[in-house]
C-alpha cells in the first residue's frame, strides 16, 4: 500500500518513527518500532491497548526501561531478629531483612503510540518520544538484546541434522559466529526440545498412572500443562508422603535439571531435601519441555500449590539465568544459592590456566572451600 512504512534491510535507509507514519497492521507497527530499537540499542514492549466496539483501536509501545519496579519499594521484609545489610550480612538492629533486587526499569519516557484510522483502514503514529534517560546498548552488545534472540531457519535446519546424527549441538553457535550472534547453545537446545512430540500413547499412559495413584491416595498431587494445540508439554507430580515430609524438612530445597535419561530427553527436575537422618528425600518431580523461564515458572508455581503455599527458606540450584528469574518471581522471600558441585565443575573450564594438578592454586582453593 502506498505511503505505508515497511522494514528496510539497510541501516542507512531505515527511517526513525515519525508522526503520521502509516502501517497496514498493528503488528507491523510494533515490528517497525522493535527494529528501530534493535538498531539503536534498546528493547521495547507493549504498554497498553484500547478497544472500541470490540476491536483494538490504539496501542502504546514503550522502552523496556519504562516504569519502575514496584518490588524495590518492598525491599524490606520482616525476618526474624536480625537485619541483612547491603553486603548480605546480618545486622542486629531491628527485625528486617533487606532483599537485593535488580531491574532495568528506570522510568524511561520513550514511547510510540499508534491509532487505527477507520476511514482508510491503516494504523498511524499519533505520538512519538525518543528521549531515553539511560545509556543505550553499545553496537557490539546489541546482538544480545532479547529482540535479537531468534534462530534463523539455517540454524534450525542444521540443529535438526546434528540431532539426527547424534552430533554435539553446542558447536552450532561457533559455526555461525560465536559472540557475534544473538543466540547460544541453550536456545538451540530448547528449540530441539520444543520441536519433538510426545507419543499420544505415552501421554495417555502417564495420565492413567497419575489417576490410579490419586485414586489410591487422594493426597497424591499431579498437574499437566498443555500448549495451544492441546499437547502435553510439562508434567509435575508429588507423592502424599513427600507433601507431609516437606512440612517438617522443607526449609532447604535443591532443584536440579541435569537428568535427561528418558526416551524424549526431557529435563527431569526433582525437588530434593534432607531429613533428620541426613538422608535425601524427594519433595516432587517434573518432566519439562524445555529450560525456559516460562517452564520454570509453571513448575515452581505448581509445586508451591502442592505444598500448600509454603515457601522454602532457601533453594539451591545450578547457574541458570532463566531459573534465577523464575525463582525471583515465585519465591521472592527465599534465599537463592548456587550449588557448590556445579561451581566446582566449571573450575577446569574457567580456570584452566591455574587450576591443574601441578599448580598449588588447586589445593589452596579446595582448602578454602
Amino acid at each position: 500500500m502506498e505511503g505505508i512504512a515497511h522494514l528496510g534491510e539497510n541501516v542507512e535507509e531505515f527511517e526513525a518513527p515519525a508522526l503520521g507514519m502509516q502501517f497496514a497492521t498493528k503488528e507491523e507497527a510494533r515490528d517497525y518500532y522493535e527494529e528501530y530499537g534493535r538498531r539503536n540499542g534498546f528493547g521495547i514492549r507493549t504498554r497498553s491497548t484500547h478497544t472500541y466496539n470490540g476491536q483494538i483501536s490504539d496501542a502504546k509501545f514503550v522502552c523496556v526501561s519504562e516504569g519502575v519496579n514496584k518490588d524495590l519499594n518492598k525491599s524490606m521484609v520482616e525476618k526474624g531478629n536480625g537485619d541483612v545489610g547491603d553486603d548480605g550480612s546480618n545486622s542486629k538492629e531491628g527485625g528486617l531483612r533487606k532483599r537485593k533486587t535488580s531491574t532495568i526499569r528506570c522510568d524511561c519516557d520513550a514511547f510510540m503510540r499508534i491509532k487505527f484510522n477507520n476511514f482508510n483502514g491503516v494504523w498511524a503514529i499519533i505520538n512519538f518520544d525518543d528521549s531515553h534517560n539511560h545509556k543505550l546498548v553499545s553496537p557490539c552488545k546489541r546482538i544480545r538484546l532479547k529482540s535479537n534472540r531468534t534462530l534463523p531457519s539455517a540454524v534450525k535446519n542444521l540443529a535438526t541434522s546434528f540431532h539426527f546424527h547424534n552430533m554435539v549441538l553446542s558447536k552450532i553457535p561457533e559455526i555461525f559466529g560465536g559472540a557475534t550472534i544473538g543466540y547460544d547453545s541453550r536456545d538451540i537446545y530448547n528449540y530441539m526440545l520444543r520441536s519433538r512430540n510426545i507419543d499420544g500413547g505415552d501421554t495417555q499412559g502417564v495420565m492413567t498412572y497419575f489417576r490410579q495413584r490419586q485414586a489410591q491416595n487422594p493426597q497424591f498431587f499431579y498437574a499437566i500443562q498443555c500448549d495451544a494445540s492441546g499437547r502435553a508439554i510439562n508434567f509435575f507430580w508429588v507423592e502424599a508422603r513427600a507433601r507431609m515430609s516437606y512440612q517438617y524438612f522443607g526449609d532447604v530445597v535443591s532443584f536440579d535439571t541435569t537428568y535427561r535419561t528418558n526416551k524424549y530427553r526431557m529435563p527431569f527436575a526433582p525437588f530434593t531435601g534432607i531429613n533428620h537422618h541426613r538422608q535425601s528425600i524427594q519433595f516432587g518431580c517434573a518432566l519439562m519441555q524445555d529450560e525456559t523461564e516460562v517452564s520454570f515458572k509453571w513448575v515452581f508455581e505448581t509445586w508451591l500449590e502442592a505444598m500448600g503455599g509454603r515457601h522454602p527458606k532457601a533453594i539451591l540450584t545450578d547457574q541458570d539465568l532463566a531459573m534465577k528469574k523464575a525463582i525471583a518471581d515465585v519465591f521472592p522471600d527465599s534465599r537463592h544459592r548456587l550449588c557448590l558441585w556445579h561451581i566446582m565443575k566449571k573450575f577446569g573450564e574457567k580456570l584452566s590456566h591455574v587450576y591443574n594438578s601441578k599448580s598449588p592454586f588447586k589445593n589452596e582453593i579446595q582448602n578454602c572451600i
